[in-house]
């Protein structure tokens, strides 16, 4: 019986990995680590409005945080390089782990290659946990 390839994904807002497990009883072998290369960066303030002439003028709210922006673009970032290592590689399974926030941009942006391959979302912060500490994380979904 051919063994089962697991990609898996562990990120948070700043940085990310990407392992692949080769079967069972085989733990976690790191193939790539990455961070945010750059950030989205704004003005301090939006800008204002004069809504008509001799009238007050008006501060406009950020549509969206800047925090919630780099988030959601590393997340896409993260996501295109997985999809790469997805479409280079012969894995059958995805997995990942990331904190809840980061999760939930993951979620939202992840293409649909990986999507149906998803046997599995973690919601820890493991980046910084060892590659031999990872499996005993996953062991209630994922036997690697």
């Amino acid at each position: 019986m051919k063994p089962v390839r697991t990609l898996v994904l562990i990120a948070n807002e700043k940085e990310a990995r990407l392992l692949v497990n080769t079967g069972p009883g085989k733990g976690l072998e790191e193939l790539s680590a990455f961070d945010k290369a750059t950030e989205i960066r704004y003005s301090e303030r939006p800008g204002r409005s004069q809504a008509a002439p001799g009238a007050a003028r008006h501060g406009f709210e950020p549509s969206t945080p800047e925090r919630e922006q780099n988030r959601e673009a590393f997340a896409r970032d993260v996501l295109d390089i997985a999809a790469t290592e997805w479409a280079n590689g012969s894995y059958d399974r995805f997995a990942m782990s990331a904190p809840p926030a980061m999760l939930g941009a993951l979620r939202g942006h992840i293409a649909a290659p990986l999507a149906e391959a998803l046997a599995a979302d973690l919601n820890k912060d493991l980046v910084g946990v060892a590659a031999a500490d990872l499996p005993r994380h996953f062991e209630d979904i994922i036997l690697f």
